[in-house]
């Protein structure tokens, strides 16, 4: 029969909760009390847990028994330290971390980027130490080198791209996201709306935002809206640019990269916003001049953290037979370059 934390509780003589937060080496529970929690534990053969056996090692070996267990964040920049300079990673980063911390787990940060790292050996680091769960970040440029089976540890997957083989991941809805973009648009009467979009960035977003434009476009077809056709351009350059800009006429502009569009629509002598409206999918920051989408990175670190602990919690290590995807919804940043009605 499978021992619950109800029967550690029993044995005991306290509550559940006191239990549960023990076992994640919460700071709410004595030392004392602590210890005897994870005695009966092991005793019973609970291990919902699995640091709970690392934890009980360390004390039969005379070390301290509250060491913090050890989750790792693995990104994959082309600087050490570039994560801190970018908005939506450095939010998730934090979003993870603070998640790890209230719930008595340490997150550790590992770069992927050394000449010499493979994802192979840095899942024989983490294995080696302890380190049964990683979060990892394909936002980077040495992102395809997180593509690895990942043995024996638990993974989830944040960032752009999917790894091969599948792993858990969280990441922003794109699709919703272009649909409340499109959908605030139309409510300021803007019908022609253009994206824009150098080809690679539609496709490593799973085609999401792509798929709701297009579809978007699809509805308007029935409507007396006329249809933009997306500029996806594997070269982007102005005068391929301006080409499309002067055939389709657009009112306001999606894309990604809002700076190089506002610079190529100043140089073709209009005004953001009050001749054309210009607005950021995935890149707006939160009360940042550039209106449009903020993704909401800091919960999906959050997220990221709770799926991971799941998947520890459960004894279920490497590859899955069915990946969860969970997606999170963006908010709005109203910003200064987009003309509202009044």
């Amino acid at each position: 029969m499978k021992v619950t934390m109800d029967d550690v509780a029993k044995k005991l003589g306290v509550s559940n909760a006191t239990v549960s937060l023990a076992l994640n080496n919460s700071p709410k529970v004595a030392k004392a009390t602590r210890e005897k929690v994870l005695a009966a534990a092991e005793e019973l053969g609970y291990h919902t847990n699995p640091y709970v056996s690392a934890l009980m090692a360390a004390r039969r070996q005379g070390k301290d028994p509250t060491q913090t267990p050890v989750i790792a964040l693995v990104y994959p920049t082309r600087g050490k330290d570039d994560w801190e300079r970018r908005y939506h990673l450095k939010r998730f980063i934090e979003g993870c971390s603070d998640t790890a911390r209230s719930l008595g787990i340490q997150p550790e940060l590992f770069w992927l980027g050394e000449k010499s790292m493979t994802a192979r050996r840095m899942n024989e680091i983490l294995f080696n130490r302890g380190i049964r769960g990683a979060v990892l970040m394909t936002h980077g440029a040495w992102g395809e080198k997180m593509d690895h089976p990942w043995h024996d540890i638990a993974t989830v997957t944040y960032g752009v791209r999917q790894l091969t083989p599948d792993t858990d991941w969280v990441a922003a809805d794109f699709y919703g996201n272009m649909e409340k973009t499109i959908g605030l648009l139309r409510q300021q009467n803007l019908d022609r709306v253009g994206f824009v979009m150098d080809k690679p960035f539609p496709y490593t977003h799973h085609n999401r935002w792509l798929a709701a434009y297009l579809m978007e476009q699809q509805r308007a077809s029935l409507k007396p809206i006329k249809k933009i056709k997306p500029w996806l351009d594997p070269d982007p350059s102005f005068e391929s640019f301006e080409k499309w800009f002067k055939t389709s006429k657009p009112e306001a502009i999606i894309c990604v990269r809002p700076p190089t569009v506002i610079g190529w629509l100043e140089r073709m002598g209009f005004k953001v916003p009050e001749d054309i409206g210009v607005v950021a999918i995935g890149t707006a920051e939160t009360g940042g001049e550039i209106s449009g989408i903020v993704e909401n990175t800091r919960t999906s670190g959050k997220l990221a953290v709770e799926m991971l602990l799941e998947r520890i919690h459960r004894g279920e290590f490497g590859n899955y037979t069915a990946p969860h995807h969970v997606t999170v919804s963006g908010q709005w940043n109203r910003g200064e370059t987009l003309k509202y009605l009044e």
